[in-house]
This record gives C-alpha cells, structure tokens and sequence, in this order.
C-alpha cells in the first residue's frame, strides 16, 4: 500500500488522506477520477487527484472548484468532503459519490412521458437556479453529469460534475471542449467571450431539446438565419405533441443570442406550472383531457365585468 504516491496515478489500495483507492473511474490531460472508500466512516467518494505535469493554473482551478461546492447547500449538487495537497504538490479533492442512472439514459424515443420530462427539467432548472443566485455558473452541463436519484438525497436529481464550474467575477478565458461537451456549449462559451447564468440556460435547452426530440438541436439538419447564425429545426416540428407553451420555451433557450434568452428563474417557473398543470389532466381512460384554468385567464369576477362591457 503506498500513501499520496508520487505517481500520476495510482491502485487499488493505495491511500489518500484517510481515503483507500478502489478503482479508476476516468483519466483526462490534467487528472485522475477514483472511487475511493473512507477508512472510517461508511461512505464512498469520488477523488481527482491532478497530474504532476499539471499547470499551477490547473491545480488552483480544483480548488477553486471545491470552493465553489462547499458554497452550494443544495441536495441537488454534489457535496465536497475535503480537499488536500499531496507530498508532491498534486492537489486533490474527494467528493460525494452519487450511485444511480444519468438523465443519457433519458434520451432515446419513448423513454420518459412529457409530465416526468417537464419535471425532469424544472428540477434540473432549479439546482442552476440555487446555484446562480450564490455566483457559480455551471458551464458544463450535459446529460451525463446529471444523475437521477430518486428521492434518496431528498431531492429527484444530482448534478455530480462541475468541473468547468466558473464564478460570476471569473475573467473571460479560452474554452476548450471535449466531444461530449461541444454540443451543450453555448456560442458565447465556444468563442471565449463574456459569459453569464444565460449560458446555463442555452446548455438547459440543448438537454430539453434532446429529452423530447431524441436528437441534437444543431447536430443534423439546420438552417442559416441572415444574420449568419445557425438555427435549429423548431421543437415544434420535431415534436408536435408536446404544448406548445414548452416547445416556445425550448426554441427560446436556444436562442444565439444570450440576451433573446430567458433567465433560469424564468425557466424554472413555467416548468413548475407546466408540471403542475399538466398533472392535473383528467386520466385519459375518462375519454377527457382537461387542463386547469390558465394563469392568463382573468378571474370569474373580471371575466363578467368584461362581458357586460361588451355587450
């Protein structure tokens, strides 16, 4: 058993902190991911441990990304247990480790009905909300770093990977995506421009796009606006059974332009009263389906007033 090895990765056994090495999860160019056990208290973790060819940049970044965790109390975030500095000056950090199936798992044709979707994104939408009102913007998310977990950490979901996790405050910086990544990257992100929370909007919307289409919105046929911009086939089109009020708000997400966006406050609310509504549809064995009142409807009392106007 060897402790805080010198090594750029390590073996099953080998210690960290008071962290026994079970087995590699995921290696990148600046780290290595590993499902580790406490050697006293009954939990599992997640622990990046950076290489030793790391840049100082990189290592102060995991830091920062432990920092920034420790200021979300949120059951849908992922907890940072400890962090530390190995005898080589590797940094390393151990996370909650999150058991159960990714919202990937969500994406093919027929896999989730359009009410558990709509929650699906009004929760996720709430976990960017939490995290956008403490100063941290995800930067990262996809259907992958997302994990359905039920009600076992009271809350339905867990965003488990925030790796490209930036403050508010951070200075415009080069991105530099991965496959799985470039897809959810806002255009703003993809040029290295200034970013805001409407940049977790956009990757919001590439997930919805795919949970009720089962496709990319860019990846396939698309059309060129006059102004040069790419544009999506509408989720409309792609989904004409879906209400019409979610589809608009998809295709708004989408939107190039970060300021045609809407917030994530926005987002989340009328996710939360499409989800309501929609639950309480007539079950459609009665032969009826049957919406409760509109919130745009006027009261029983305006609506009389304004028929006596008119007549």
């Amino acid at each position: 058993m060897r402790v805080g090895s010198c090594t750029d990765w390590m073996e099953p056994g080998d210690r960290i902190g008071d962290y026994s090495i079970e087995v590699e999860i995921v290696r990148t160019k600046t780290e290595v991911s590993y499902r580790a056990v406490h050697q006293v208290l009954p939990r599992r973790a997640v622990i990046k441990v950076m290489h030793g060819s790391a840049t100082s940049a990189a290592r102060m970044h995991l830091l920062r990304e432990a920092c920034m965790l420790e200021a979300l109390q949120h059951p849908g975030v992922v907890r940072v247990y400890e962090s530390g500095v190995l005898a080589d000056r590797r940094t390393w950090c151990a996370y909650e480790y999150v058991a159960g199936p990714s919202v990937a798992s969500l994406l093919s044709p027929g896999s989730i009905d359009r009410v558990d979707a709509i929650a699906v994104l009004r929760d996720l939408a709430e976990v960017l909300v939490h995290a956008h009102q403490r100063g941290v913007i995800h930067c990262g998310l996809r259907p992958g770093r997302i994990v359905l977990t039920g009600r076992a950490r009271g809350f339905p979901l867990c965003v488990s990977d925030w790796s490209d996790a930036r403050a508010h405050d951070a200075a415009p910086m080069a991105y530099h995506p991965t496959a799985a990544s470039w897809h959810y990257a806002s255009p703003e992100l993809a040029c290295g421009d200034a970013i805001d929370d409407r940049t977790d909007v956009f990757a919001l919307g590439v997930i919805a796009y795919q949970v009720l289409t089962g496709a990319l919105p860019f990846d396939g046929p698309v059309a060129t606006a006059n102004d040069g911009t790419t544009q999506h086939i509408p989720t409309e089109v792609q989904c004409p059974d879906a209400p019409r009020e979610l589809t608009q708000l998809v295709d708004q997400m989408l939107s190039y332009d970060r300021w045609d966006r809407p917030s994530v406050t926005e987002v989340r609310d009328e996710l939360d009263f499409l989800a309501d509504a929609l639950s309480t549809q007539i079950p459609r064995e009665s032969g009826l389906v049957r919406l409760r009142r509109p919130r745009w409807t006027p009261p029983l009392r305006d609506q009389r007033r304004l028929s006596s106007v008119r007549g």
